[in-house]
């Protein structure tokens, strides 16, 4: 009887041994914000944060030219678009590009993919080819947008690419003519 007792005992207090180490693990886990799901299928790729933004580049137009001008993408993104900081298929962007001139000049703007892009992200320049007088300075927006959910396809697609969207990288090249 007395064995039997302390059974139940040592099981009741086995149970609540267990309860609290997984009642500590889940705060832990908790406390680190850790969503392996979203983890997995957004790729955890760079933080963004609110203060850091800085949308505006500057670039000289000159005859004849092409000059550049790097543009970091986490810069340039719409914070609401992101997914618990994550730059993933959905997201999007703007940025302006100030372009000034010592003459009269015609001008065309070009997105330059230093590495590859993901397939389905999108470009769009207000005004890429345009008049600038002299000493004078145009403001250009570009926005951008990683689309999501298109087809299968598409979506098999933005996977592979959300593995290699930290690693992406362009510049904005101004060509003076």
């Amino acid at each position: 009887m007395k064995d039997l007792r302390n059974n139940k005992v040592k099981i009741i207090i086995l149970i609540l041994v267990f309860l609290i180490i997984l009642f500590i693990l889940l705060k832990i886990v908790q406390s680190r914000k850790f969503n392996f799901q979203e983890d997995i299928i957004f790729f955890k790729l760079f933080s963004v944060q609110e203060s850091t933004i800085d949308k505006d580049y500057k670039i000289e137009v000159v005859k004849g030219k092409r000059n550049f001008q790097k543009i970091d993408l986490a810069q340039t993104v719409d914070i609401k678009t992101l997914v618990d900081k994550k730059i993933a298929p959905g997201a999007k962007g703007s940025f302006y590009v100030f372009l000034t001139s010592n003459s009269n000049i015609n001008y065309e703007i070009e997105i330059i993919d230093k590495n590859e892009s993901p397939k389905n992200f999108q470009f769009k320049i207000d005004e890429e080819n345009g008049k600038l007088e002299k000493n004078k300075t145009k403001k250009i927006e570009i926005n951008w947008e990683w689309p999501y959910e298109i087809n299968e396809k598409e979506n098999i697609q933005d996977t592979k690419d959300g593995k290699n969207i930290e690693k992406y990288a362009f510049e904005i090249c101004a060509i003076g003519k």
